[in-house]
């Protein structure tokens, strides 16, 4: 079974129950607001903790801008997988391993991990910090309390995400479900 939900324009969403797979298909500014208006974001409590629900993999749009606004601004709902569904918490019930999924064409996937890394860390060094400005003793205060948020580790993107490129073909995207051009 395939489920298609209109959600706003430029924004649907398919889920494929049976494989677990929940896609956002474009992903505007405030797609996540409106996600949650439909109900496709929701809290879910498992274990004694609360949490959300929500997409886990976002098939980006082939083009930059529509109508004049940004289309693939995948940084918001990736966040919100990472954190709000707990997949990059440790010791969450929904942290399973899986990662967010990112699909499209790879020039389009490669840029969004970029921007979603610096989304996520900002500036990723003492050295950065400080040739932003800030004096040494700071950037290594800031480096630490940037580390602890980040459990330890500034990772790169496809350490947090799972990139799936479409060209030509079929191309896996997760548990059996296809797609192509």
């Amino acid at each position: 079974m395939i489920e298609s939900i209109f959600v706003s324009p430029g924004v649907h969403w398919v889920s494929f129950p049976e494989a677990n797979l929940n896609v956002l298909c474009g992903c505007p500014a405030d797609s996540v607001k409106h996600l949650m208006k439909k109900g496709l974001i929701r809290s879910i409590e498992k274990d004694g903790m609360t949490y959300e629900s929500g997409p886990n993999a976002i098939l980006l749009s082939d083009l930059k801008l529509q109508n004049g606004h940004f289309a693939n601004l995948a940084e918001f709902p990736i966040l919100q997988m990472l954190y709000r569904q707990g997949m990059l918490l440790p010791n969450h019930p929904n942290n399973t391993g899986a990662k967010p999924i990112l699909i499209g064409r790879e020039d389009l996937v490669r840029e969004q991990m970029n921007y979603i890394f610096r989304g996520n860390y900002g500036l990723t060094s003492v050295e950065e910090i400080i040739d932003a400005g800030i004096d040494s003793e700071k950037a290594e205060e800031m480096m630490r309390l940037k580390l602890r948020f980040a459990f330890g580790h500034i990772h790169p993107s496809e350490k947090l995400l799972e990139a799936k490129i479409v060209d030509e073909g079929k191309t896996e995207i997760s548990n059996g479900v296809e797609i192509s051009r």
